[in-house]
This record gives structure tokens, C-alpha cells and sequence, in this order.
């Protein structure tokens, strides 16, 4: 992987969100990448199955606002879609940011505030080959039937949410639009 400025990539961690978390004490920005964690975690604590060969991703921002926060729950999944679709896969979103491929899941996205710390956790799934047979998942592997290089894939996902975040937010309200699967309803962003 290219050289990230506070990038911190461990083999295993119970959370890549909860390191963010104590590494933002002392640092403005951070990158957490783990090859597996113990005690993932989705939406409303939701266990995340995260093991080898997933992107398990957390990216701190230190003294952001709640509005920071709001932005990145509409940014991260058009990001998300641009970095699948660089590959030939393309995913829609599940309101309000899961990403889904043929009506299965291929990617979560998590968004923590504490104080004025903002942590943005990325599960995806990349060169798993097989899921338990009650969850509805899939991955880039299953779907593409090769194996990626995980780093290239979070430099990819890092560097376009740098590029998005300093986009217009009405295109990313309308690119956000587009790309929702078509049974559920528009989402309608309000400040």
C-alpha cells in the first residue's frame, strides 16, 4: 500500500472501530486496517463476521461535527460503489448505508461519534469464498471468481472519500439517489 500519513495495520484486533477510537487521543486523523477481528460490530452493535480475507477498516477524524458525521453516511457508500465499480461490480445501496450486490450484502458501513470524534468503520467483503448458509452475503471473490489485493482496495476507498468529501453535496445527494436499490424509497437528506 501506497504510504498513508497514521496508518496502523494490525494481523488481529478485537475492533478496528474501538483503535481509531484511542488512537484519535493523539492524532488529528487515522487509518486502522485489521486482516480479522474478534469482536466486530455493525449497526446497533450487530455482530460483523470478520474473518481473513475481508477489509476490516475503521478512518478517525478528530474535533468533527455532527454534520461531519451526516455527510459521511451519504459520502462512504457512493465511495464504496465508485471502488467496486473500478473492479466491474456493481452494488447498490440498502438505506441507509449498506452496500448490496444481486440482493446480497458485499459491504457495511459504520458510524461512530464520541465527543467530537468521528470514526468511520468499512466491512468488505473481498476474497472470502464461502458464508454461513443463514447469512445472505457475498464477495468480490465469489462474485468475480479471483482474488484482489486488499491494501490496493483500502488505498482506493481512502483516497476517493478524500476526494468526495470536498465534492458539491447536492451531486453526492443525487449520486447517492441513483444508486439505491430500486424497492426501497429515496432517501431525502435534511439539515
Amino acid at each position: 500500500m501506497k504510504l498513508l500519513k497514521n496508518l496502523f495495520k494490525f494481523d488481529v484486533l478485537d475492533s478496528t472501530q474501538d483503535k481509531a477510537f484511542e488512537l484519535l487521543k493523539n492524532f488529528d486523523e487515522v487509518i486502522v486496517i485489521a486482516d480479522r477481528m474478534e469482536k466486530g460490530r455493525g449497526r446497533y452493535g450487530n455482530y460483523w463476521i470478520s474473518d481473513l480475507g475481508g477489509l476490516y477498516m475503521s478512518i478517525g477524524f478528530k474535533n468533527k461535527s455532527v454534520e461531519f458525521s451526516k455527510r459521511l453516511l451519504i459520502i462512504t457508500p457512493i465511495c464504496i460503489l465508485d471502488v467496486l465499480k473500478f473492479y466491474d461490480i456493481n452494488g447498490k445501496i440498502k438505506i441507509p448505508n449498506d452496500i448490496y450486490y444481486e440482493n446480497k450484502k458485499i459491504c457495511g458501513i459504520l458510524i461512530e461519534m464520541k465527543d467530537n470524534d468521528v470514526v468511520l468503520g468499512i466491512g468488505l467483503n473481498v476474497n472470502q469464498s464461502q458464508f454461513p448458509p443463514d447469512l445472505s452475503a457475498t464477495s468480490m471473490f465469489l462474485i468475480k471468481n479471483k482474488f484482489f489485493n486488499i491494501n490496493e482496495i483500502a488505498f482506493k476507498i481512502y483516497e476517493n472519500l478524500k476526494i468526495l468529501l470536498n465534492f458539491d453535496f447536492d451531486f453526492i445527494i443525487s449520486q447517492y439517489n441513483s444508486f439505491i436499490s430500486k424497492e426501497l424509497v429515496e432517501f431525502e437528506y435534511k439539515s
